[in-house]
């Protein structure tokens, strides 16, 4: 029976602790644990019935993954939490992935800090998490950086919206994304 955390379970369902306890202790979410001093544990069978779209059970291994802490499973999990609209949720599994040197978690929490995605705009935040990020060779964050760095970069980083700079980040990743696949299809042929 696999199981997971109440902290995994509320990012899942988006439900707070306090009514995930209610669905236990109506017995339609079964809680493993709970001792004094012990994580206390839930179903994960019993929490995907909770949640909306876009869990389910093929979601299993990446749950279970990110409960466990592995830095790329919190950073897919957060990228299927952005595909949900849920940015809140999404950052939290972007932070813990990031603070485990996860160069693509540390890229996409840059972005959120320098738009505000999911969280306050906070500059220096973003362009740290960025820089980390192109330090550790992520090609996304490292033309990001580049651009940011340039007079275009500042003058967007200084305007109060984000609406150009979420633009003009969108198109430099998908300069890099065609750029990789046009080198792997040069490399095939």
């Amino acid at each position: 029976m696999n199981r997971i955390s109440l902290q995994t379970a509320t990012a899942i369902t988006g439900l707070t602790k306090r009514t995930l306890w209610r669905h236990i202790r109506a017995g339609r979410l079964r809680a493993l644990g709970g001792e004094p001093g012990e994580r206390t544990q839930v179903v994960l069978a019993d929490v995907l019935r909770l949640a909306e779209p876009p869990f389910s059970g093929e979601h299993t291994n990446l749950i279970l993954a990110a409960d466990r802490g592995e830095p790329q499973a919190e950073c897919d999990l957060a990228l299927l939490l952005f595909s949900a609209q849920r940015p809140q949720e999404a950052v939290c599994w972007l932070e813990r992935s990031a603070k485990q040197y996860y160069p693509e978690a540390m890229c996409w929490l840059g972005r959120c800090y320098l738009t505000g995605q999911g969280i306050d705009r906070d500059l220096d935040l973003g362009l740290m998490w960025l820089t980390h990020a192109a330090v550790k060779g992520h090609p996304i964050a490292r033309a990001w950086v580049g651009f940011l760095q340039g007079e275009e970069g500042q003058r967007l980083l200084a305007a109060p919206e984000g609406p150009l700079l979420t633009q003009a980040l969108d198109e430099l990743e998908h300069q890099v994304l065609l750029a990789a696949l046009s080198r792997d299809r040069t490399a095939q042929a």
